[in-house]
């Protein structure tokens, strides 16, 4: 199976790393030079430079052909035009989109070229839908037969992790906070961003490292 990333900031580098590790074909697009010599450290794939928002970039990183694409960019507006030119102008199959900002879920459709969509709010929405468990690390989704999961946590005022950063976490590998929501609204964290007692907290774990995530965020 053949997939092309656009896009390589945390998720978009997590998920190459996990197709790297099931042998699929893996191609990377990513505009941002600066972030070039840590992504050639760190995939066996290959890696474009350029704005995959262009079809002469998609074309020249072999999207002809690719199976899969997926639009991880931390843009809508770009993933939304990635989707199109994927699917109208070339041809994908199978098409996937990273949704940003949840007032967006509207425009992800099938008729706009995606096949599916990942929404952290819409994950939070379905959990309350199902009366969820509020407690602990409660696993929403599995991926990769279950190798993987999105897993949810909720932050007590006792927990390990509350008050503290997330470059502070000492999070196990194969493990990548998605989103942190606060008051009703999804934030996009990064290193910088805080963790707060009350937040729910969406991560993409493996499943030999869920018991050291359980234990950052358990209450002391």
């Amino acid at each position: 199976m053949s997939i092309m990333i656009v896009g390589a900031g945390r998720l978009g580098l997590y998920l190459a790393q996990l197709m790297n590790e099931r042998q699929e074909k893996v191609v990377v697009i990513e505009k941002d030079e600066s972030k070039i010599d840590k992504l050639r450290k760190e995939l066996k794939c290959d890696i474009v430079i350029g704005d995959g928002c262009n079809s002469d970039v998609l074309k020249k990183a072999g999207i002809i052909g690719t199976d899969i694409v997926v639009a991880a960019t931390g843009h809508d507006e770009d993933n939304l035009i990635i989707c199109q030119l994927a699917k109208y102008e070339f041809g994908v199959s199978r098409v996937v989109s990273r949704i940003n900002n949840p007032k967006n879920d509207w425009l992800f459709t099938k008729d706009m070229g995606v096949d599916a969509a990942v929404s952290s709010a819409r994950i939070i929405a379905r959990l309350i839908e199902e009366e969820a468990e509020i407690s602990g690390l409660t696993t929403i989704i599995n991926l990769s037969e279950g190798k993987i999961s999105i897993v949810r946590s909720i932050i007590e005022r006792g927990s390990n992790a509350a008050n503290k950063m997330i470059k502070d976490l000492m999070l196990p590998n194969n493990c990548v906070i998605m989103s942190v929501v606060r008051n009703n609204k999804v934030l996009l964290p990064n290193g910088s961003t805080y963790i707060l007692p009350g937040d729910e907290v969406l991560s993409v774990v493996s499943d030999e490292s869920k018991e050291a995530l359980k234990n950052i965020f358990d209450a002391e």
